[in-house]
């Protein structure tokens, strides 16, 4: 059985700094009638932990809870009769409670495709009602998707890039569902040290000394144009010997954990009445400690990257071995959007075994590599 990792669906081509996560409409609707013309049947986590290894059986996982979700590949899937699992940060749905259109209106010509919104995240409401249909089934994306700092080394500056998006959600918790589509940037100050950094649930966080901080922006802000950033951070990596942060305790650590893996299962099985059983690991970011923590909150399995071998000490838990697909290829230079609408289905039998899709896809990424150094 493949199990497959998508993020979202139709935002190719809008304005936000991770739309190579999305994948196109003609390439999903497309993949979705190779599935049903095939006779694959796609199935829910339950019935993968079942049988992993059923033959012609498919699980589609979204990851993240992005609105579009709701507005595209809900109406798609439900159309072809799949279904789908999408986690998600309960940190991340937004609040309101009312239903947007979705594709289902435009096909009933209720609205105008050009006043549907599809940037952002799904709200209670809309997770409810997919969730109640049978074609959706949702899981847990752990609490806060966030990232931490956790060594004493600075590594860069904060002067607002896209990048590192995910300062202002430390910054201010409650905006992160509205990231897409607001400037955050100015949550954080320009000149914040930027330590080394990864998955929340993979690292023990530093904690840097608040004075520290301060110096470093109030010095950053005296600069100007006259900034050379490899001398600012050679002269506070001097600096922080008189402030030096700390780091978090194991019982702090063991209680972050606890908060995105337990409370996130709670959470989810509360507002939708029904169980979670599935985590899926931000980034594929965990480690020995998050992955104990995680047994005792009762999941009965994890997600990791199907290419990776993860060398871990477990009990019950299952792992879940996804494939990525994406309308892009990914060079070291750039996310190349590939515009042959059967791109989904080539990368599917590539991961379903293919050699000759398996030889396709590698040639067409070498190509791109080549014109990256050309151009």
């Amino acid at each position: 059985m493949k199990t497959l990792m998508l993020h979202s669906v139709g935002c190719e081509n809008d304005n936000w700094y991770r739309k190579w996560l999305s994948i196109s409409l003609d390439h999903f609707e497309n993949f979705c009638k190779y599935l049903v013309n095939n006779n694959f049947e796609t199935v829910f986590l339950d019935s993968w932990a079942k049988d992993p290894n059923a033959k012609n059986k498919v699980v589609l996982t979204f990851d993240d809870g992005y609105l579009d979700n709701w507005v595209y590949a809900y109406p798609i899937l439900k159309k072809y009769g799949l279904k789908g699992t999408i986690f998600v940060n309960p940190e991340f749905i937004q609040n309101e409670t009312e239903i947007r259109p979705n594709l289902e209106d435009i096909w009933s010509k209720k609205i105008d495709e050009s006043k549907l919104a599809k940037l952002g995240f799904l709200n209670w409401s809309e997770l409810s009602l997919m969730q109640d249909s049978g074609v959706i089934d949702i899981q847990s994306h752990s609490m806060s998707h966030d990232f931490y700092f956790y060594s004493n080394k600075i590594v860069d500056i904060y002067t607002g890039q896209p990048k590192y998006n995910w300062l202002p959600w430390l910054s201010q918790p409650k905006r992160k569902p509205y990231y897409i589509n607001e400037d955050q940037s100015k949550f954080v100050d320009d000149g914040l040290p930027i330590f080394e950094y990864d998955r929340a649930l993979r690292v023990r966080r530093y904690i840097p000394n608040d004075k520290f901080v301060e110096y470093s922006i109030n010095e950053f802000s005296k600069l100007g144009d006259t900034l050379d950033k490899k001398e600012f951070i050679e002269n506070l990596n001097e600096k922080l010997e008189e402030f030096p942060g700390t780091f978090e305790s194991d019982e702090d650590m063991l209680n972050r954990f606890n908060y995105e893996l337990a409370e996130s299962k709670r959470i989810i099985e509360e507002k939708l009445n029904k169980p979670v059983e599935f985590i899926c690991w931000p980034g594929g970011g965990f480690n020995q400690s998050s992955v104990n923590v995680a047994e005792k909150a009762n999941y009965k399995a994890m997600t990791a990257n199907a290419k990776k071998t993860v060398s871990l000490n477990l009990d019950d838990m299952q792992i879940i071995k996804r494939n990525a697909m994406t309308s892009f290829i990914q060079t070291s230079k750039r996310n190349h959007y590939i515009k042959n609408p059967q791109f989904l289905v080539t990368l599917f039998k590539y991961h379903n075994g293919s050699l000759l899709n398996k030889y396709k896809y590698r040639f067409r990424k070498l190509g791109l590599v080549i014109l990256d150094k050309l151009f």
